[in-house]
């Protein structure tokens, strides 16, 4: 019986172990949307952001970041995370507490 490497793997374990970046920043955001729904929607909106910068770093640092490749390029996809992500916790801090 020949050994499947784990990335290789059928199924939706193996479509997950092949987008973890995707998985793991979209982990982050949702922690960040279940912060905002218990009335800390400014903890919540950091999380988000964070999330967001963390894909652009994973993005930064991978070869292959799976999902997370927007375009062949990979600076446009890195800036683009980190101005939206700043955008976002920017945005948390400036509003003011009502």
């Amino acid at each position: 019986m020949a050994h499947t490497p784990l990335v290789d793997q059928p199924g939706l374990l193996g479509k997950i172990r092949r987008q973890w970046p995707w998985v793991v920043m979209v982990s982050v955001m949702a922690v960040g949307l279940l912060l905002i729904t218990t009335q800390y929607w400014r903890r919540g909106a950091l999380l988000i952001g964070g999330g967001v910068l963390l894909g652009g770093l994973l993005r930064a640092v991978l070869t292959d970041a799976g999902i997370l490749t927007v375009r062949d390029h990979k600076i446009v996809d890195v800036v683009l995370y980190g101005l939206i992500g700043t955008a976002i916790i920017v945005v948390a801090f400036v509003v003011p507490r009502p």
